[in-house]
């Protein structure tokens, strides 16, 4: 980031806590990481509201990120300087806040509003714990951004099976799960087509910025 750092790479990763896990195990062994260990990492993507408080498009920068079923106090933090660095290019609109990470897709927005509560939490997505788990170990910095692209008041189509083990998208699952709650699937696309767009425009800014 910035002029004088390194170039900016991008990396697709795989969905779900165990799917990026392996990734990752299997990233750290390849010549690639090996020659060229990462000074630095941002995990950009979509996360589930749990508060309130933000709505779809809003942008949320991680303070830290815990893991769903364990303690409170098992949340990870990002790195401080990375994610300052990252609130000032991003602008004021950006929000400083906490995640959670499940192993599977919160459809329910009774479900969210628990969570929210329970773990003081203000996304859940499915990757962020896997990523700080495996970066603290190795002393590489992490920040995470996520747009939102589900309030906390908004059902999902039942998408339970929705990924392979492999962390793969199963696209006539979630088709079939998508025709049969018609409504809540119009809003979910209506929803995840604003936040992608706005994702898009927090990576231009950061790729602008690198």
């Amino acid at each position: 980031m910035g002029k004088n750092s390194a170039k900016l790479d991008i990396i697709a990763i795989p969905a779900g806590i165990q799917p990026l896990t392996t990734f990752l195990q299997q990233w750290q062994q390849s010549p690639n990481f090996v020659n060229k260990v990462p000074q630095g990492l941002i995990m950009m993507g979509l996360g589930g509201s749990l508060s309130l408080n933000y709505s779809v498009g809003d942008v949320i920068l991680y303070k830290k990120c815990g893991l769903m079923d364990y303690s409170q106090g098992n949340k990870g933090s990002c790195d401080q300087f990375l994610t300052e660095r990252l609130f000032k290019q991003l602008g004021n609109k950006t929000i400083i806040g906490e995640g959670i990470s499940s192993d599977r897709i919160i459809c329910s927005a009774e479900e969210k509003l628990l969570l929210g509560k329970k773990y003081q939490a203000d996304v859940v997505d499915m990757e962020g714990y896997a990523l700080l788990n495996w970066s603290e170990k190795l002393n590489i910095p992490v920040a995470m951004i996520r747009v939102i692209s589900d309030g906390c008041q908004q059902d999902l189509p039942d998408l339970t099976g929705a990924f392979t083990e492999d962390g793969s998208l199963r696209p006539f699952i979630i088709a079939r799960q998508m025709l049969t709650n018609p409504s809540n699937s119009i809003h979910l696309i209506s929803s995840s087509l604003r936040s992608l767009q706005v994702l898009k425009e927090v990576s231009n800014k950061i790729l602008d910025n690198g």
